[in-house]
C-alpha cells in the first residue's frame, strides 16, 4: 500500500475490467480487503459493466442493412410488384397553371400606371445624410447639435446603426454638413445620402 487512496481509487475501472498489470493488481487487492468503500464502489462498477456487456446494441448501419436484405428479399420473390400510377402529375399540373396565372398578372399589372397619390415601396430612402453616432455620445448632445443645425431624423437606426437626416424647411445642408463632421466627439461618420 505505497500509493495513496486516491491514486487507487483511479486504477478501480482497470482492475475491474481485469487490465491491469500484477503488481498494481496486487496493490489494489490489498486496498480492497481493508477499505469496505472502496469494495462497495468496485462492486457497483462490476455491476455497471456486466449489464453493459449484456445489452445488445445495433448500430444505425446494421438497422439499414436488414432492411435492405427485407426488400431485396421481396423483390426477388415477388418477381416486381406492379405500382399504382403516380398522382405527381396533378400537382405538377396545378402548379403550372398556378405559375401562368401569377405571370400573367405581373404582365397586367406592369402596363397599368400607378394611381395618383401613392409611391411605389421601393422609391428612395428619405434623408440628405446618413449618419453614425458615436457610442459615448448622449441622446442631449445629439439632440441639441441637431436642433442647433436644424436637422432631423427622418429614418434609423438601421441594423448598423445609422441614421438618416435631412434639413428643416429652409436650411442650409452644406453647412449642417460640415457642422457634424467638425463634431467628432459626437459624430462618427457623416456621408451624403444618394437616392
Amino acid at each position: 500500500m505505497s500509493r495513496a487512496r486516491d491514486l487507487i481509487e483511479l486504477d478501480l475501472p482497470f482492475h475491474v475490467n481485469g487490465t491491469l498489470d500484477a503488481e498494481a493488481r496486487a496493490e489494489l487487492d490489498a486496498w480492497l480487503e481493508t477499505d469496505e468503500l472502496l469494495h462497495a464502489e468496485a462492486a457497483s462498477l462490476a455491476i455497471i459493466r456486466d449489464e453493459m456487456q449484456a445489452e445488445e446494441v445495433r448500430s444505425p448501419g446494421e438497422f439499414g442493412l436488414a432492411r435492405l436484405m427485407r426488400d431485396v428479399g421481396r423483390e426477388g420473390a415477388g418477381g416486381g410488384a406492379v405500382q399504382a400510377p403516380s398522382r405527381t402529375w396533378i400537382w405538377q399540373a396545378a402548379a403550372a397553371v398556378a405559375v401562368i396565372g401569377f405571370l400573367a398578372q405581373a404582365v397586367l399589372m406592369r402596363d397599368q400606371a400607378a394611381p395618383q397619390g401613392y409611391e411605389l415601396a421601393s422609391a428612395g430612402v428619405p434623408g440628405a445624410l446618413v449618419v453614425a453616432f458615436a457610442p459615448l455620445a448622449t441622446e442631449e448632445s445629439i439632440r441639441s447639435l441637431l436642433v442647433g443645425q436644424g436637422l432631423e431624423i427622418v429614418a434609423g437606426p438601421s441594423a448598423l446603426g445609422l441614421y438618416r437626416l435631412d434639413v428643416i424647411e429652409g436650411g442650409d445642408l452644406e453647412a449642417a454638413s460640415a457642422a457634424l463632421r467638425a463634431a467628432a466627439d459626437i459624430v462618427e461618420s457623416v456621408e451624403n445620402a444618394e437616392n
